[in-house]
């Protein structure tokens, strides 16, 4: 084989190679939909009520020790110039494997919201519990 075929192989392959190497790159490095940190695989069903929303997760076994969670409760349709209020509820985390509901009552009908679930774990490296975003719903219109 000359010389020069066996070049232009070798390149072939180090461009497959290199090709690769970018798309898997990509696959792991990209951030995941909607979650605060890749750890967390919390799914966060939502339900429209009557002037409520009714929301439901399941707390997994590798959720770590969750202290406490806090639905932030976020209107989707704010005036101009209006100031952005959120509401926040605290949940008493369940035991690993059970589910929490959670009825947000006094939403106004027709109104779109979007709720945050936000854990509070220990932190074994500082004093005080760690707080981080885990979860945010898809978008519930109370009837």
């Amino acid at each position: 084989m000359p010389v020069r075929h066996r070049w232009s192989a070798v390149r072939a392959r180090v461009g497959a190679a290199l090709i690769g190497l970018a798309v898997l790159l990509g696959a792991v490095v990209a951030p995941l939909p909607a979650q605060a940190d890749p750890y967390w695989r919390v799914r966060v069903y939502v339900a429209p009520g009557k002037s409520s929303c009714t929301l439901r997760w399941v707390r997994s076994y590798w959720d770590g020790p969750v202290n406490a969670y806090k639905v932030w409760v976020v209107p989707q349709e704010v005036g101009p110039n209006a100031p952005q209020t959120y509401r926040q509820i605290s949940v008493t985390p369940p035991l690993a494997g059970r589910a929490a509901n959670v009825r947000v009552g006094g939403l106004t009908r027709g109104a779109a919201y979007v709720f945050w679930l936000q854990a509070f774990y220990p932190s074994y490296f500082r004093s005080g519990p760690i707080n981080m975003q885990v979860a945010t719903t898809e978008v519930c219109v109370p009837t």
